[in-house]
């Protein structure tokens, strides 16, 4: 499938992506799905082969290639982000969210039409992810993740990639270089990443995940 909504607006993507999946999960054809849409291949995604130049620069599972600071020049700094998976824990009626469990920790975002137990996959880009050093107080978001700094990206430019360790859960954040010094983050310190609630996005979310697969169904934040 050649960028196949390539030329289809938001609307008409979010309309065909279940289709999309349901060909994939129902048929049991091996699918060779060629994009250059982020959030697509995130959601569709098992394996990534990430050409540049004619030339195979990576292959592996989509969660691994998404995180690796290296290839963000080639995947895109402005979509470069974490895959999570996740299970949803409750429902807040009172307002209207929806708890989901992660080795990182506990999510809340807006409400999802999924039934507790049910197994989700988060794609939390990078762009949305504030750390501290110290745990935050007072403040708005509603995602706080205790983790450890486990690489810092390379670079001259005023942007610098953050990788960190949340329990054994990848998380990825960008911050501006003045920040990371002012911050004084180094490989091995713990710090706290925050996620607004309002960052994840409900149309991008197709399903449960189903029986035996851990990377078909996708929430983007």
């Amino acid at each position: 499938m050649d960028e196949p909504l390539a030329s289809l607006d938001e609307a008409r993507k979010a309309e065909i992506l279940p289709y999309i999946e349901r060909l994939r999960d129902e048929s049991g054809v091996p699918i060779v799905y060629v994009s250059h849409s982020v959030p697509e291949v995130a959601r569709l995604a098992s394996t990534i082969v990430l050409v540049s130049e004619g030339s195979v620069a990576a292959v592996g599972p989509t969660a691994e290639i998404m995180q690796r600071l290296d290839l963000f020049p080639l995947t895109g700094r402005a979509e470069a982000g974490a895959i999570i998976e996740a299970t949803v824990e409750a429902h807040d009626d009172t307002f209207a969210l929806t708890m989901l469990r992660s080795r990182a920790g506990l999510w809340r975002l807006p409400r999802i039409d999924l039934a507790p137990g049910q197994r989700v996959r988060l794609r939390v880009r990078a762009r949305d992810v504030m750390l501290a050093t110290r745990a935050p107080d007072g403040v708005s978001a509603l995602n706080v993740m205790t983790g450890v700094v486990a690489d810092i990206g390379r670079g001259e430019g005023p942007v610098i990639d953050v990788r960190l360790d949340c329990n054994g859960e990848a998380l990825l954040a960008k911050l501006t270089r003045y920040s990371v010094e002012q911050l004084k983050l180094e490989p091995g310190m713990p710090v706290f990443a925050v996620v607004k609630s309002v960052a994840f996005d409900r149309h991008n979310l197709s399903g449960p995940l189903r029986a035996g697969r851990a990377d078909d169904d996708l929430i983007d934040a």
